[in-house]
């Protein structure tokens, strides 16, 4: 899953929205991360959610709508769609308007600051000035984000023209979207609290 999903996904706490997106930012065993407790029990919910994602019937019928050319991107194309009808279809999925969630969110980072990897902390206030998570809802937002992905590594560049794929195959990407991310926030649900976790740190600081 994309960013906006997983700090929906979290819990609704600072902490657990700075750990669910960190997931996509560090490697490595969780527990021995030198970051808070509540951050890595964030981080460790991120990856589950990330294997449900991956492992769901509806992600393998979605990949399959992506072309050859950028099938080995299926992954990462199908979440910023996710991430697309998730803005478009948000009152379905949230009880929390809109701009007040992602407010909320860009000021859980901001708190955060210290512990986050560089190559966030140093231009999330540029992130945030660009309205990092507030444009997926549009074509024209979404075929940015796409441009951006693919300036990354010279390996991305065919992901610049995934919008096509949206455009090409809409319908099928908005039922797989009603349908999955429903059973997701069940299935996250069901999971219980994050204070589950069972963290096993031996010394390393909490």
């Amino acid at each position: 899953m994309n960013y906006l999903a997983h700090f929906l996904l979290a819990e609704d706490d600072p902490a657990s929205r700075v750990g669910n997106l960190l997931g996509d930012f560090v490697t490595g065993r969780p527990e021995s991360l030198a970051l808070p407790l509540r951050v890595v029990q964030g981080i460790v919910r991120h990856r589950a959610i990330d294997r449900f994602a991956d492992e769901h019937p509806v992600t393998a019928r979605l990949k399959v709508l992506v072309p050859p050319e950028r099938r080995r991107f299926a992954g990462v194309i199908v979440d910023l769609v996710h991430d697309h009808f998730l803005t478009r279809h948000w009152d379905e999925c949230s009880p929390v308007p809109f701009r007040e969630f992602i407010d909320t969110c860009n000021d859980s980072l901001s708190s955060h600051l210290a512990i986050l990897p560089a190559d966030l902390a140093d231009t999330l206030e540029e992130r945030i000035a660009d309205d990092w998570l507030g444009h997926y809802g549009t074509d024209d937002g979404l075929d940015g984000v796409f441009h951006r992905v693919s300036h990354r590594h010279p390996r991305f560049v065919p992901i610049r023209e995934a919008i096509k794929d949206l455009r090409r195959h809409r319908g099928e990407f908005e039922n797989g979207f009603r349908e999955f991310f429903p059973a997701l926030q069940r299935w996250v649900r069901e999971l219980g609290p994050e204070s589950k976790v069972v963290i096993d740190r031996g010394n390393t600081p909490a």
